[in-house]
């Protein structure tokens, strides 16, 4: 008892400890990742400001600021119209990046990618003529490789900022001051602290282990003592029915023994059932008359029952298997699906199937379903958005593959989402 009671203790305090270190490794990692999406948007709202053809009222080039607020207030003071609604596209979407893709430089070059979609495609790709526009590209590529790798990051070159000059600008783009990272000493504190994680983490995987190995060792006795009473329980019985067996050839002795003996076949088949199903306590054995009062010699009932033929076996009701697989349109409770909200049937707008694997946890991916899938694809934010996590961006042109199904488990009246599914989507 008191070592049972130690062993849970020491798995209480490795998880304990093992949260905060990643919690903070993950806020400085979230932290970074945003100061960067920050100074991408500001650099591209600094470059717009260069296009003096399609904002002729610029008063400058330059923005001194250090929150979205601060930039807004610089947009509206240079005219820049359409650049705050640029702000807000761009910031929704790179926190979405942040929140779905693990890797921090192909999270930030998709919100470099989604900017100059925006500013230099189309009918206006004239913008990438502009003599600052290699100035403002290298300036983007400069703040990604500063917040993934600053020990690699150069600075940008300044050649963009003469012929500017010799454009009759009277500013230039250049690239942000700020730093984006933090300071080495930071920087090796993180490094410290993922080890501590890590080696907390693993510590943490041996106590289950070991605790799962306590737990399978100690439940073997108690297995073999249930083995041993079920082999007890039916070679008692076996013997039973020998007798009755020799019994029942022997004369007036026909309508009790064969009462005796189909009792004891019931209790037999009940037995083996039991043992099948391994409970964790084992079944009383069923009780078993040892005789059967005779009825009075010569009553009507006597040679009735002894004329009707004896039906010894009962055939088993058989209860209909219950459904496995559900369908559901969409996770309907953000961090799962309701249980009343299943459906035993597909229908053109279930986008999930759901597998269960016992009475409290199941899988699920995306239906392969052509309906389903351009139904997903029309609004994937409202469709798979809470449920998924996407490997590459959708296109409403895509198909959609599940690469590893999700996992659900049962709590109350909700399949609560514990691992999202990954999925990708291919064109």
């Amino acid at each position: 008892m008191i070592a049972s009671i130690t062993r849970w203790c020491l798995l209480l305090s490795v998880l304990l400890l093992n949260r905060p270190a990643l919690a903070q490794t993950d806020a400085e990692y979230r932290e970074n990742l945003e100061q960067a999406s920050f100074q991408l948007i500001k650099t591209t709202v600094e470059f717009l400001t260069t296009d003096r053809q399609t904002f002729p009222n610029v008063q400058t080039t330059q923005c001194s600021c250090d929150s979205y607020d601060s930039l807004k207030a610089f947009i509206k003071q240079n005219d820049l119209v359409g650049a705050d609604k640029l702000v807000d596209e761009s910031k929704r979407r790179a926190a979405q990046h942040i929140a779905q893709i693990n890797q921090p430089r192909t999270a930030l070059n998709e919100v470099k990618d989604f900017l100059i979609q925006k500013i230099a495609s189309g009918n206006r790709a004239e913008r990438k003529n502009l003599p600052t526009y290699a100035a403002f590209e290298a300036a983007l590529d400069d703040i990604i490789n500063r917040t993934v790798s600053p020990e690699t990051a150069t600075a940008v070159s300044q050649q963009p900022a003469t012929v500017s000059e010799s454009a009759g600008l009277p500013d230039t783009l250049e690239t942000p001051s700020p730093p984006i990272t933090s300071t080495p000493t930071t920087q090796s504190n993180w490094i410290s602290m993922a080890g501590i994680a890590l080696f907390l983490s693993i510590l943490s995987l041996i106590g289950v282990a070991f605790l799962i190995y306590t737990a399978l060792k100690n439940q073997k006795p108690d297995q073999s003592a249930r083995d041993i009473q079920f082999d007890s329980q039916l070679a008692k019985l076996a013997d039973r029915v020998t007798k009755l067996e020799v019994r029942k050839n022997q004369p007036n002795e026909s309508f009790q023994v064969n009462s005796q003996l189909e009792a004891l076949e019931r209790a037999v088949r009940q037995l083996e059932q039991n043992r099948a199903e391994k409970p964790a306590t084992p079944a009383p054995a069923p009780k078993v008359p040892l005789e059967v009062v005779p009825p009075a010699p010569g009553s009507p009932e006597e040679s009735e029952a002894a004329g009707r033929p004896m039906n010894r076996y009962r055939t088993p009701s058989v209860e209909p298997p219950k459904p496995s697989v559900f369908y559901a349109r969409t996770a309907d409770l953000g961090d799962g699906f309701s249980a009343g909200g299943l459906l035993t049937k597909p229908e053109r707008d279930t986008v999930f199937d759901v597998v269960l694997e016992n009475d409290t946890l199941a899988t699920y991916q995306i239906s392969e379903n052509p309906d389903a899938q351009r139904l997903a694809l029309s609004d994937p934010y409202s469709y798979l958005n809470d449920a998924c996590e996407y490997l590459t961006q959708p296109n409403p042109t895509s198909r959609i593959r599940t690469e590893q199904a999700g996992r659900l488990s049962l709590q109350g009246d909700k399949w609560k989402i514990i691992e999202k599914a990954k999925i990708r989507f291919i064109s």
